[in-house]
């Protein structure tokens, strides 16, 4: 290990592993006691709201509503603090799910043609007493499912539940116990947030994302999907997310529990991915989502063994991984790992993956370069300090 003189002894300089080991301590990994008093926040709020929202609305509470705890932060790949959650409520709706057809759309996509039963729902009196007289909205002349009346629905569910708790400095106050929270809400694009303010400088942002769940061996006609990449994981259910798109018609397919079995137990995988996020705020590269960051791991998992994440260094695994994401910026093009037709990289400037690529070469040369005669040199990428 190389050493550096300081006032006449000899200082032992860190390897770049025992760097990196730094970065994702104080910057990547989240406090333990944090994460737990987050955890108890959103388990206390989340529980109480969707009782209000039950009782709120009789549809709402006969599609048995469960909440899946999914998203970065539950996949152990958030970075920072522990302050966004991305959450489904996963909603049944009361047909055959067999006659319900799935058809589908451009790339991840599907439309969702519901069967002639679900459309007597709003017609019987029985059923539309008890609130699916709601769902005469939600389809077109053809039975396909609305997003945006699908979305509306959920937003007014959302709305009725808040609009019952007291107001107070324009939030609304939800008291659980001997405990008061203070909320406001908003739309966010699939999802409805609702923000969860527990000081003046801290708060909580929760989306809830309605979604509905279909299993295997159903799969959408003349899909695009790479199913049988979704069969090997052994995990028969996938979701049809409501995100906006341009046809009104068209639901997202998404196969969270399936990335979480090819990411789990890999040792090293996570830290890689979570100092890859980093690296790309640092360097603000704003247009690259988190998730096209995780679908290059997504392809590496699959051409690689086991031993190539367990055996492997940190450092040589972000290095290597640096390099898998210039490559794939140089040519514009990252593959939609469920949908290889589908190039994720699609509505970003070619010129723009282009010039991230160059610099990400530049990048990878001087830490290499000084991997061992000056490894601090990792830090001005990774961070807006320059001292370790």
């Amino acid at each position: 290990m190389a050493n550096k003189r300081k006032e006449g002894k000899a200082v032992k300089v860190k390897t770049l592993e025992q760097i990196l080991q730094v970065i994702n301590k104080r910057y990547v990994r989240i406090k333990k006691q944090e994460k737990k008093n987050n955890n108890i926040v959103l388990y206390t709020v989340l529980e109480e709201l969707l009782k209000i929202m039950r009782k709120c609305d009789n549809l709402f509470d006969s599609m048995k509503p469960k909440v899946e705890y999914l998203g970065s932060y539950f996949d152990g790949l958030r970075v920072g603090q522990p302050t966004e959650y991305d959450l489904n409520v996963i909603l049944t709706v009361h047909v055959n799910y067999n006659k319900i057809m799935l058809e589908s759309q451009k790339h991840a996509y599907t439309s969702i043609k519901m069967p002639e039963e679900f459309r007597r729902l709003s017609k019987m009196p029985v059923t539309a007493m008890k609130g699916f007289d709601k769902t005469e909205f939600w389809c077109n002349s053809d039975h396909r499912l609305s997003v945006p009346n699908f979305r509306a629905w959920m937003q007014g569910v959302v709305d009725a539940a808040l609009y019952q708790l007291p107001e107070e400095d324009g939030k609304r106050i939800l008291k659980v116990k001997d405990k008061i929270f203070k909320l406001n809400f908003k739309m966010s694009g699939p999802a409805n947030t609702i923000t969860i303010h527990l000081d003046d400088s801290y708060v909580i942002d929760v989306d809830l994302v309605p979604t509905l769940r279909f299993e295997l061996p159903k799969i959408p006609l003349r899909t695009q999907i790479d199913f049988e990449k979704v069969k090997k994981t052994n995990v028969p259910y996938y979701f049809a997310v409501p995100k906006p798109s341009d046809d009104d018609f068209s639901w997202r397919l998404a196969f969270p529990y399936q990335e979480r079995y090819y990411t789990d137990n890999k040792n090293n995988l996570k830290s890689t991915l979570k100092l890859l996020k980093l690296f790309r705020d640092v360097q603000e590269f704003d247009k690259l989502a988190s998730y096209f960051i995780k679908t290059l791991f997504l392809w590496e998992i699959v051409e690689t063994d086991e031993k190539f994440w367990k055996k492997k260094s940190l450092t040589f695994l972000l290095l290597h991984m640096l390099g898998k994401l210039r490559d794939n910026l140089a040519v514009a093009t990252i593959k939609n790992f469920w949908c290889p037709d589908h190039n994720l990289l699609e509505k970003i400037k070619p010129e723009t993956c282009k010039n991230w690529s160059n610099r990400i070469s530049n990048i990878i040369s001087d830490i290499e370069r000084n991997q061992f005669r000056d490894p601090s040199t990792v830090n001005k990428y990774f961070s807006k300090q320059t001292n370790n």
